[in-house]
């Protein structure tokens, strides 16, 4: 499915211009497949003898390529449009600059075309695109600046000159190709040696067989016999199924295999992206690329290997044949051919178009489904129900109605198509049958010559197919490229080799923050102090949580508190300043490392689906049966031991559904007091609990003190007032820090705290 990048605008244009159009698309499509430096080589030769063209003259020639081709105006297609937008310039003997570039957060790449250093047709975003490469038109003194890659050339040796092409295709990686989609099937070489050598030979018993029946024919005057002809026949009919059956069967096991590598990398992946790219992306969008695109790969790799291996073959031997068997006749049936694929082509673009618009469709109702599936609860609730479904049964007439129109289109097309062939084949006979009755032909050279034309058709249908596929398993696969692109959380990781030195004031502490500051939305680099200052959501936090104690941070909400237990698990890391864990600079240690030192109990609670027993070992597969039980027993679930007779084998649901929020809370808590780990994290822990369970998890958190360090956030100060130490938090800061009595004197907002909650009395 082609995804605008931005709203095109596109106007009607000339026969001239989309005539022109379509020849630069062609001239281009080499162009796709070849490495940035020889893109560069040949445009560099191309624009060097030709003046710049006008601005207008750059915008009617972009306006055409879009207009003749939906891939142009895709996510995708920003090559294929520049390069054929600079060729059709040419063909106009006109120059243009063509750029290549990307940008950072979220890591993008784009082309695109200039004059005079102006981008043409492209949105303002385009302006903080570094350029990676900028081929010049024939003025370089208007370009205002060096391309990247001329900067390094003048820079740098002749050994350095290579590093900068490897960095020049590290920047092009979101683009694939056919090449880089092939390269996936990396370790099936001889499998595909194998289709290959099974290709040529079922294209060579494909191609004998008219010439075999034409040797019945010529003895058939001999009346109907057992001859070796028909032997031959019978075994090549029966050989070329065989092959041609297991050709299939191996295609099919490589492109599973493809399937499956690309799979687990992409699985592999997203359970390792940072934690901002789940806050930004869609769960949806990230499943659709692991079990949609995914299976799209294999669709290419066999249609092509196909088209490449047999159907070529067939069809370059057929045409030989007819051929050499009557050129004239060869000549004819060629034609009819070519009119019948050239009405083929001019009618997928319709389809295309309707293609595009159906799928388009299917997301709105696949959205609108789960939103509402995800909502249903609340859906009931307000009697929403009979809305809902109106909506989304108007959104499915809409694609039903598209889907229709598609049709259309495909039932006008395959009579067409097949009108056209059925003239073809009325032509070879019908002058066959003419040039037969007057000697010029033999009538077993006229039939052996239909079978020709009729087996070279069906090859030439599977390698335009072949070409449709391409187009939707790359467009699939540059999905999964882009997600696999997106850095890992701990690639930018590095672990000093020697160890940070500890900072004195963070002895006998289990976690110090020393000047943290930290924002959620990442600036651009050269933001105002103002702006980045705004953007923060801690600014300059200095706290310290002993070993064995129990520090609490309270303060309204916003203030910040769940952000510092987060940034605590290394889920972000801070714009300034140092963390510690256990005196040492929490960057010493792995992410993993850091992970076996901390348990974290999450503010929203929450369950993966499975059993109990599933959700007690998570991550802590070494207890025992009996110490779930007796966790349980501790933090009051004890009942639903009972509420089910598989015990911990009892389905807690799709997450967590059977349990109250109450009861989520406390088996997150179960599952933290069976962990191993030295600092605790609890967010939120009693929010969800009435008074006599929050009783009882106070007490379950009390038996940690003196065995573990415990980080405790709260709104209720009655679960936190015993704390060790109290650390206030405001817009950001502490506001100050000390014991619950020492806090009422000293610091107004924890007292207006305490008073609106009944204890605001001395302990």
């Amino acid at each position: 499915m082609n995804i605008q990048l931005f709203p095109e605008e596109i106007e009607p244009a000339s026969f001239k211009e989309t005539f022109l159009a379509r020849i630069a698309l062609l001239l281009s499509a080499p162009l796709n497949w070849m490495s940035p430096r020889r893109i560069e080589n040949i445009l560099l030769r191309l624009m060097k003898s030709y003046p710049i063209a006008s601005e207008i003259e750059v915008k009617n020639a972009r306006n055409a390529v879009c207009l003749v081709s939906s891939r142009c105006r895709s996510q995708e297609g920003c090559l294929r449009r520049s390069l054929a937008v600079v060729l059709m310039i040419w063909l106009q003997r006109r120059s243009v600059s063509w750029c290549t570039g990307y940008a950072q957060e979220p890591f993008r790449a784009h082309a695109w075309v200039e004059i005079n250093g102006h981008p043409v047709g492209e949105p303002e975003e385009v302006h903080i695109y570094s350029k990676a490469i900028c081929v010049p038109h024939y003025s370089k003194n208007i370009l205002g600046e060096e391309s990247h890659l001329e900067k390094l050339n003048h820079e740098t040796s002749k050994n350095k000159k290579k590093d900068s092409e490897k960095l020049v295709q590290e920047i092009q990686a979101p683009s694939v190709n056919i090449r880089s989609l092939f390269a996936l099937a990396k370790g099936h070489n001889w499998e595909f040696i194998f289709v290959g050598i099974l290709g040529i030979i079922s294209a060579i018993l494909t191609l004998v067989q008219p010439n075999l029946v034409a040797d019945l024919i010529n003895q058939s005057d001999k009346g109907i016999k057992i001859t070796s002809s028909l032997g031959l026949l019978i075994i090549v009919l029966i050989l070329s199924t065989v092959l041609t059956a297991i050709q299939y069967y191996l295609l099919q096991i490589i492109g599973e295999g493809v399937v499956f590598e690309a799979r687990k990398s992409l699985i592999s992946h997203l359970l390792r992206l940072p934690i901002c790219e789940y806050d930004t992306k869609s769960v949806g969008d990230l499943l659709s690329r692991v079990s949609g695109d995914s299976s799209k790969l294999r669709m290419a790799l066999i249609q092509v290997t196909i088209a490449l291996s047999s159907g070529f073959l067939i069809v370059i031997g057929a045409a030989v044949g007819m051929f050499l068997k009557d050129s004239l006749l060869f000549l004819m049936a060629l034609s009819s051919v070519c009119l019948s694929f050239i009405g083929t082509i001019i009618m997928s673009k319709a389809i295309q178009k309707a293609s595009f618009l159906a799928q388009k469709e299917l997301g709105k109702l696949s959205g609108s489904i789960e939103r509402d599936l995800h909502a249903i609860r609340t859906i009931r609730a307000t009697n929403a129900t009979n809305e809902e479904e109106i909506k989304s049964k108007l959104q499915a007439e809409r694609l039903r109605n598209i889907g229709i129109r598609l049709a259309k289109i495909q039932a006008f097309m395959t009579p067409v198509s097949n009108m056209t062939l059925q003239l073809s084949g009325l032509i070879v006979l019908g002058v066959g049958g003419y040039r037969v009755s007057i000697g010029l032909m033999s009538i077993a050279d006229l039939i052996a010559f239909a079978l020709l034309l009729y087996t070279m058709i069906g090859p030439i249908g599977q390698i335009f197919n072949a070409f449709g596929g391409i187009g939707e398993s790359l467009g699939a696969f540059a999905r999964i490229r882009e997600l696999l692109d997106i850095a890992l959380e701990n690639d930018y990781d590095v672990i000093p080799a020697t160890p940070l030195t500890s900072n004195s004031i963070a002895q006998g502490t289990a976690v110090y923050f020393k000047k943290i500051s930290f924002g959620y939305n990442k600036l651009k680099f050269g933001s105002e102090l103002v702006e980045k200052e705004e953007n923060l959501i801690l600014k300059e936090i200095t706290l310290r949580a002993e070993k064995g104690k129990r520090t609490a941070i309270v303060g309204p909400s916003g203030a910040g508190k769940s952000t510092i237990l987060q940034l605590i698990e290394r889920f972000y890391d801070p714009d300034d300043g140092q963390i510690f864990v256990h005196e040492k600079d929490y960057r010493n240690y792995s992410r993993e490392e850091l992970r076996k030192l901390i348990t974290y109990v999450e503010q929203d609670s929450p369950v993966i689906s499975g059993t109990l027993r599933d959700n007690l070992q998570l991550g802590n597969h070494k207890v025992n049966d009996s110490d779930c039980i007796k966790v349980l027993e501790e933090v009051n679930l004890q009942h639903l031991l009972s509420r089910d007779s598989k015990g911990l084998d009892m389905q807690v649901g799709e997450s967590g559904a059977s349990l109250s929020g109450g009861e989520r809370q406390r088996l997150a808590m179960a599952r933290s007091l069976l962990s191993s780990a030295e600092i605790v994290l609890l967010d939120e822990l009693t929010s969800n609990l009435d008074s006599l369970n929050e009783m009882g998890m106070k007490k379950a958190v009390d038996k940690l003190k003196g065995e573990k360090t415990v980080i405790v956030v709260a709104h209720r100060l009655s679960t936190v007032i015993d704390s060790d130490i109290i650390y206030v938090l405001e817009h950001g800061r502490v506001v100050g820090s000390g014991s619950h009595n020492e806090l009422i004197d000293t610091v107004p907002l924890y007292r207006e705290l305490a008073k609106e909650q009944f204890v605001d009395r001395e302990m």
